[in-house]
């Protein structure tokens, strides 16, 4: 029996995660690539974490070298206002159309890889990410967004909810919460549409970012257990923006490829299998395929835009584009493995 995608790239994968730590200022620092424009980042250090853990290498490491790791991210922690904040990162290094609260919310990964590391952090994230929904029009509000890129708002609105959640202890009771109900009606109503499935009752005409919008909407029905509608309409449109050769939607964005196949995951656990899973499993088994001979590159590292790194992280810029790996297209590309080895199982 031939090895796994996971078993395949993992080798790789540790000696390119060796190669981009940086380790002049104790364990716990990862840099976006070899040729990143800084000594380190706090969302690659932390998913250098998650990445470590996912391949059952993290239990590996002395305890003293994890307890380094948690002390830094716990030191990038804000502690008037709870965010996590890049120590490295100026505004003279934004390049982009996100906002810092779009920034530091994705930095939230931190808090993750904290969990992952045994530690936690030292005070309590943000009650409030941008909208308080205990005290506005909800509906006002979500129609608000603009939901011609459901990519980008469906962030807030998932950001928004836990935020909600972190308010009420993670104590809620579905059936019962205004705000949610408030929250997922306006959503099903106004901007999902029903024929496909997707965020784009509003405006969204692309078929990549309505697919990546849903992958931000959904993780808010997973966080309460609220299915999502239509969702074998949502399968049917996700498998039709795969190219013959794996890869998912706009060519050579990675995003677009972990998006495609989580949503089909979910959405065939959502079903429990009773809808085209041969075809989702075949899907998968082209993109892994993909991400091995393209995406991958000689140094073990998987580049985020197939040929090239990432240079431009949420608004955040890293480096120009080389040939290399980067700890972005590395992680969604081993998600892409591991989903692939799941069904094949």
């Amino acid at each position: 029996m031939s090895a796994g995608y996971v078993e395949q790239a993992k080798p790789g994968i540790m000696n390119w995660l060796e190669s981009v730590r940086w380790k002049e200022e104790g364990w716990g620092r990862w840099k976006y690539n070899a040729k990143m424009i800084r000594d380190y980042g706090l969302i690659p250090s932390a998913n250098a974490i998650l990445i470590l853990d996912r391949l059952g290498e993290l239990d590996n490491i002395d305890q003293a070298l994890k307890n380094e790791a948690a002390a830094f991210l716990q030191s990038c922690q804000d502690q008037a206002d709870g965010y996590f904040k890049d120590p490295l990162v100026t505004e003279s290094d934004r390049y982009g159309k996100h906002s810092w609260e779009d920034i530091w919310n994705q930095m939230g990964t931190a808090a993750v890889a904290l969990e992952k590391l045994g530690a936690e952090p030292k005070i309590s994230l943000p009650m409030v990410s941008f909208s308080d929904l205990e005290t506005v029009d909800i509906r006002e509000w979500v129609l608000s967004l603009n939901w011609t890129n459901p990519w980008h708002v469906g962030e807030r609105y998932l950001w928004s909810l836990r935020s909600y959640l972190r308010k009420k202890g993670g104590q809620i009771d579905l059936a019962n919460d205004r705000v949610l109900q408030e929250l997922f009606e306006t959503y099903e109503q106004d901007i999902h549409d029903p024929v496909t499935g997707m965020p784009r009752k509003r405006g969204c005409d692309d078929p990549s970012v309505s697919v990546a919008g849903l992958f931000k909407v959904y993780l808010a029905y997973k966080d309460v257990g609220r299915p999502l509608p239509n969702a074998t309409n949502a399968i049917d449109y996700t498998l039709a923006i795969q190219h013959p050769d794996g890869e998912f939607g706009m060519r050579r964005n990675m995003c677009i490829n972990w998006d495609s196949l989580w949503v089909l995951r979910e959405l065939d656990i959502q079903l429990k299998g009773s809808y085209r899973h041969d075809e989702i499993v075949a899907a998968g088994n082209r993109t892994a395929q993909l991400m091995l001979d393209t995406y991958r590159k000689p140094d073990g590292g998987f580049a985020f835009q197939g040929e090239t790194c990432w240079p431009v992280h949420h608004s955040i810029r890293i480096s120009d584009e080389y040939p290399i790996g980067d700890m972005t297209g590395t992680s969604m590309c081993l998600s892409c493995l591991e989903y692939a080895d799941e069904w094949n199982s």
